[in-house]
């Protein structure tokens, strides 16, 4: 009998470090700071691949202390001109006002984009704005880019 119970501890103790041993949980605290670690002090720059219209999205971003501080996002029309009031626009007029407005919400995005990463740290807790997904996915494989930069 006492050598069950002797087998038996061990296997609990056997369990026990290797429980210990296993990686963090993917939403834990310590999870977090182990992603927070692996990216290097510095600014990195990444492109999203063209839209249809061949538009791209940029993303800056600044990483100190293995933290993302400050982000910056532009959408970038084809011929290299900001995204801006004129977006949607057609020779400098508005000739499709329901494209125009879907373009316009894209526009008012962007700002909103860079300030959610630097609060959740995390492109994939951050929503899309209806009507500007297109501007969404772009910034979230800019992101992606960057912080692939930043783990090197």
């Amino acid at each position: 009998m006492k050598k069950y119970a002797v087998i038996l501890v061990m296997l609990v103790v056997a369990v026990g470090l290797l429980a210990g041993c296993s990686s963090p949980k993917k939403d834990s605290p310590a999870a977090a700071k182990e992603q927070v670690k692996s990216y290097k002090d510095g600014t990195y720059t990444a492109k999203s691949s063209p839209d249809e219209r061949g538009a791209v999205g940029e993303i800056t971003l600044v990483i100190e202390k293995g933290k993302i501080t400050k982000a910056e996002y532009k959408g970038i029309m084809k011929d290299g001109k900001i995204k801006d009031i004129d977006y949607g626009k057609t020779n400098g007029k508005i000739e499709n006002q329901e494209f125009y407005n879907k373009a316009q919400n894209a526009v008012k995005a962007i700002p909103a984009y860079p300030a959610k990463l630097v609060e959740t740290q995390d492109v994939a807790k951050i929503d899309a704005v209806s009507g500007a997904t297109v501007s969404y996915n772009q910034f979230a494989e800019a992101v992606k880019k960057a912080l692939e930069k930043a783990r090197q």
